[in-house]
């Protein structure tokens, strides 16, 4: 089970990662450098940031997805190894079982997405096939499981949980290399357009977190049964872990848009108006969001595990 639960996790991450990156750039980045017009001259600098960052999330996304199929086959066969599972059981959890064909359609749209990504296709594009292999990931977890009979509400519940997730927090280590690369010596315009952009991203996190709340507790509604099961179950436990977790990220979101990012956000204009001053105050905020993002890895360790882990509607 921990195995199984680490590489979901690990796979879960990685799928947010790759459609969180794109939508921070079409949503967040790219509205603000139109407007400050210094698009042209700011963006190649994170040109091979943000493409090494989503080589990284596509490989870890393939890469998991055969481990996370091989896990399940050795687990149905009894095999305790992995290199154990033979080519019958293989083909049988591959063509005979929900899973196997949702993963195949999964790793096919992987696959496309690579191809996109080396080929130098439109973000446009790329963004919507990486949400669509996110958004499927709610027919492979405990929502799928309960469809037939709950109704389709549990899956489109998380669906629209995971579709959120991509931009809060999916949008954190995009926001954090951004910070990062940053620095003294940048053009005033550019600390300018940063502030914005931080700015921005703030806004949508509000949204973002509404979104997670509604569909967190329609998923806990669906999937928990009622609130004694949270306490009384491992899947209850592990859930309330995570809202802990959850509550932790919002303290923290909550500095960073009412205390750093106001803060950043006037000593850029300070700059902006007396020539020769360097004092934007960027090292509190990243340290903000370098624990923001620490946190939502963590959440979704936990996430993966609760995949893992029978809930009480399933017993």
């Amino acid at each position: 089970m921990f195995w199984l639960a680490l590489v979901q996790a690990i796979h879960i991450a990685a799928s947010i990662l790759l459609a969180g990156m794109f939508a921070f750039r079409l949503v967040v980045l790219a509205p603000v450098a139109s407007r400050h017009n210094c698009g042209d001259r700011f963006q190649p600098r994170f040109k091979g940031m943000w493409g090494g960052l989503a080589l990284v999330a596509w490989l870890t996304v393939v890469v998991s997805a055969i481990l996370w199929f091989d896990l399940v086959a050795a687990s149905m066969s009894g095999a305790a190894m992995l290199f154990e599972v033979d080519v019958n059981t293989l083909q049988t959890v591959l063509l005979q079982t929900h899973f196997g064909r949702l993963w195949a359609f999964r790793l096919v749209g992987c696959l496309i997405v690579g191809i996109l990504l080396f080929s130098g296709s439109p973000e446009q594009i790329i963004a919507v096939l990486s949400f669509a292999i996110l958004a499927s990931l709610a027919v492979a977890g405990h929502s799928g499981a309960i469809v037939v009979n709950t109704g389709p509400w549990p899956v489109f519940s998380d669906i629209g949980h995971l579709v959120a997730a991509a931009f809060w927090p999916g949008g954190l280590l995009p926001l954090l290399l951004l910070l990062l690369k940053q620095d003294r010596a940048a053009p005033q315009g550019d600390r300018m357009f940063i502030a914005e952009v931080v700015r921005r991203f703030s806004g949508l996190s509000l949204v973002v977190v509404g979104i997670l709340v509604a569909t967190g507790l329609l998923n806990t509604y669906f999937i928990v049964g009622s609130p004694g099961a949270l306490f009384t179950t491992d899947y209850g436990r592990l859930l309330l872990f995570k809202i802990v977790l959850f509550i932790l990220m919002l303290g923290l979101g909550a500095l960073n848009l009412l205390v750093l990012k106001p803060r950043l956000s006037r000593a850029a204009m300070i700059e902006n108006q007396i020539a020769g001053t360097a004092v934007m105050p960027a090292q509190s905020l990243i340290r903000s969001v370098a624990a923001e993002a620490f946190l939502a890895a963590v959440v979704v360790l936990v996430v993966g595990f609760l995949g893992a882990t029978p809930p009480p509607m399933h017993m």
